[in-house]
C-alpha cells in the first residue's frame, strides 16, 4: 500500500479574449478497490458557470463547465491525496469494445507482419509481457514528431513517438491477440505531464504495462481515466467564441507520503 500526494495544473492562454467557453476535464482519479481517493480538492480560475461532475461511459469523472464573459486564459487545478493498493482489484468483465481495433489503434498490414513474429503464448499476461517490451525496443521516445490524431499505423511507419503512441502499439497487438486492453492516462511519481499507459485484462482482473518505460505499473502511477484510446481520455476539451491562438502548459508533481506523515 502506498499514499500518494498529487498536484495537477493546466493553464489554457489565449492571444485575446474568448466568450461562451465551454469545456470539460478529466483529471480527477479514479475510485476503485486498488485506488482510493482520500481527499481531492478543484478550483478554476475565472470562476466557471454552471459546472457539474459527471460519469462518462467508461466511469471516468468528468467535470463539465463554461465562462461566458470574455476571458484571455483558464487554469484548472487538482490536488488530492491517493492510496494504492494493488493487492486489491475487482473481477470483472471487459466491455465489448477493448477487444477489438478502435479509430487510433487499427493494425496496419506491417503492424499485423510485426505480430506474427512474436510467437506469443495463450495466457493474455504472459503475452502482454512481450508485446511490451518488443513496443519498448522497436520504438524511439522523441517529441514533437506526432500529435493527438497520430495512429498506431503511423507511429509504427515512423518508429518514433511519446508514451500514447506506444499505449496505441501496445493496444494494436494486443487487440490482434485477442487480448481486451485499453489505453490509461495518469500521472506517475515525480514532476512533469501526463502520462499514458495500458491496462490488459486476464482472468477476470486487469493489470497495468508500461510500455514506453518497459515496466509493470506500480504504486507510484495514479489513474484519471479509462478507454479505448486516447479519444476517450483527454484530459481537456473544449469549444468557444474567438479568432485567436492558444497555448497550453501542464504541470504536474506526485510525491510519496511517509508514514509518518499519514498517523
Amino acid at each position: 500500500m502506498t499514499t500518494l500526494r498529487f498536484s495537477y495544473q493546466t493553464k489554457v492562454e489565449f492571444s485575446g479574449d474568448v466568450t461562451n467557453h465551454a469545456f470539460l476535464l478529466r483529471s480527477f482519479p479514479i475510485e476503485e478497490k486498488g485506488q482510493k481517493v482520500l481527499d481531492l480538492m478543484h478550483t478554476n480560475s475565472p470562476i466557471v458557470t454552471g459546472g457539474q461532475y459527471l460519469k462518462d461511459g467508461f466511469g471516468n469523472t468528468v467535470y463539465t463547465g463554461r465562462i461566458d464573459r470574455g476571458h484571455d486564459s483558464l487554469t484548472y487545478k487538482v490536488i488530492g491525496t491517493v492510496i494504492r493498493d494493488d493487492s486489491k482489484k475487482s473481477f470483472e468483465k471487459p466491455l465489448p469494445s477493448y477487444r477489438y481495433p478502435s479509430e487510433l489503434t487499427k493494425a496496419s498490414p506491417e503492424i499485423i507482419n510485426f505480430h506474427k513474429n512474436l510467437n506469443l503464448p495463450s495466457n493474455h499476461y504472459e503475452a502482454a509481457k512481450i508485446i511490451s517490451k518488443a513496443v519498448y525496443d522497436y520504438m524511439i521516445y522523441e517529441t514533437g514528431t506526432t500529435g493527438i490524431f497520430t495512429t498506431a499505423a503511423d507511429s509504427f511507419k515512423g518508429r518514433k513517438g511519446v508514451c500514447q503512441d506506444y499505449a496505441h502499439l501496445m493496444l494494436a497487438l494486443c487487440r490482434l491477440s485477442k487480448i481486451p486492453a485499453r489505453y490509461v492516462c495518469g500521472i506517475t511519481i515525480g514532476e512533469g505531464e501526463t502520462h499514458a499507459w495500458v491496462e490488459i485484462w486476464n482472468e477476470g482482473y486487469w493489470y497495468g504495462f508500461d510500455p514506453t518505460r518497459n515496466c509493470f505499473v506500480d504504486e507510484g502511477y495514479i489513474k484519471f481515466c479509462i478507454g479505448r484510446d486516447y479519444n476517450d481520455c483527454p484530459i481537456q476539451r473544449g469549444i468557444f467564441n474567438g479568432d485567436v491562438l492558444q497555448r497550453q502548459s501542464v504541470y504536474m508533481e506526485v510525491t510519496k507520503l511517509k508514514e509518518a506523515l499519514l498517523a
